[in-house]
């Protein structure tokens, strides 16, 4: 099933060359807000490396949409260096595609027009505790529209300046997340209570975006299989969100999992880098809580090869939609696996940061698997100067 990897796929007016995306992962490479040559090299090296789609992480929807003030939110002002980043992708034989986000509560900003981190509820922002922002804001209803509204704004712009795709983030805890899970979401309201009623904003997102984007234009949406905590989504929810996404006409699942603020590294599976997280934390108060509590708050979950698929399965019998499969996919006999299961695409996170050769040297057989050994300091690199590998 390896040569199916390598073969093309069509979503919607978009061919993609093969079967890889590189995942969103966030860079750390906007200076205030603006996109930097480094970032446009970034993800120009990973189409050089053969990647059909990278994937440009943590585009807010609006300034209050940024988990803090270096991350860029999607203005005229930076549309330049998003059209050079776009530019070079194209060059380098892979297309682009731009997550759009909003954080809801999870945020340290200091710069908020609302004064306070906005969410589904009211509920403890342990984030923004050292930032003033220890608490969140419910969403008013015009509020829930206006931020409908952006993500479809967004995706215009998006497709202004060269994306060939969008992917709306509905995972990892974020505000469309946030909406979805019942763990957090406590309204009393259409968008609050039975499922159908959390997942009514993410299905104006899609619904906005797509009348706003034109029916050429692929969308794709990242969501949770589980949000790896007890009241969170489940995977059982996470199936019946898949089908209304179906049936919303949106292109492409991909598939992930994990809460931010609460089981950070179940999406990283591996090693927790206490000490590397420590020293990269601007915030004094909060350095001295990671380094004193981090080990005893933040739960490490173990690694292992395609350690989603079991929960992927569940997606896959459920829908007929392209699927897109992410976590532990580092081996030739991994992606086998994943192709094996009918899933339509792979997205890569670590492993190309590892190496953006990867998926060339696995064809090429050079290599059989990644060497990245799960270390995670690349999470903490975000941090420091932009994401890499230190091995």
């Amino acid at each position: 099933m390896l040569q199916k990897a390598y073969t093309p796929i069509q979503l919607r007016g978009l061919e993609l060359k093969n079967r890889f995306i590189k995942t969103a992962t966030y860079e750390g490479m906007c200076d205030h807000g603006v996109p930097t040559p480094q970032l446009i090299d970034f993800h120009a090296r990973n189409a050089e490396g053969g990647i059909a789609l990278t994937t440009v992480a943590y585009g807010a929807v609006n300034p209050d949409g940024r988990t803090h003030e270096d991350q860029m939110y999607l203005h005229e002002g930076i549309a330049q260096p998003l059209k050079d980043l776009t530019v070079a992708v194209h060059k380098a034989g892979g297309k682009a595609s731009i997550q759009l986000t909003h954080c809801g509560f999870f945020s340290s900003n200091k710069n908020l027009s609302s004064n306070k981190p906005l969410g589904p509820s009211r509920v403890l922002n342990a984030y923004g505790i050292m930032s003033g922002n220890a608490f969140s804001r419910a969403m008013t209803i015009e509020e829930i529209h206006e931020t409908a509204n952006d993500f479809a704004i967004a995706a215009v712009f998006s497709r202004n300046v060269g994306f060939d795709a969008v992917e709306i983030h509905m995972g990892h805890g974020y505000l469309l997340s946030q909406f979805l899970s019942s763990g957090v979401n406590k309204r009393k309201d259409e968008y609050g209570g039975s499922l159908e009623n959390r997942m009514r904003l993410p299905l104006e997102v899609v619904a906005e975006t797509r009348r706003a984007i034109g029916e050429d234009f692929p969308i794709i949406v990242k969501m949770n299989l589980s949000d790896g905590y007890k009241g969170g989504l489940s995977i059982d929810d996470a199936v019946e969100v898949a089908k209304a996404l179906e049936k919303a006409g949106v292109d492409a699942l991909v598939l992930s999992g994990g809460y931010t603020s609460k089981t950070p590294f179940y999406l990283m599976r591996g090693e927790i880098p206490i000490w590397d997280m420590t020293k990269v934390e601007k915030n004094f108060l909060q350095k001295i809580a990671i380094f004193s509590f981090g080990r005893f708050i933040i739960r490490k979950f173990d690694f292992e090869e395609n350690f989603f698929l079991p929960l992927a399965r569940r997606i896959r019998e459920a829908v007929k939609m392209p699927l897109i499969y992410i976590g532990g996919v580092i081996s030739k006999p991994g992606i086998d696996e994943v192709m094996n299961e009918n899933f339509e695409m792979i997205a890569l996170g670590r492993a190309l940061i590892h190496d953006p050769d990867f998926i060339l040297n696995i064809q090429n057989g050079s290599v059989e698997k990644s060497e990245c050994n799960q270390c995670n300091i690349c999470v903490a690199e975000m941090d420091r100067g932009g994401v890499r590998c230190v091995l």
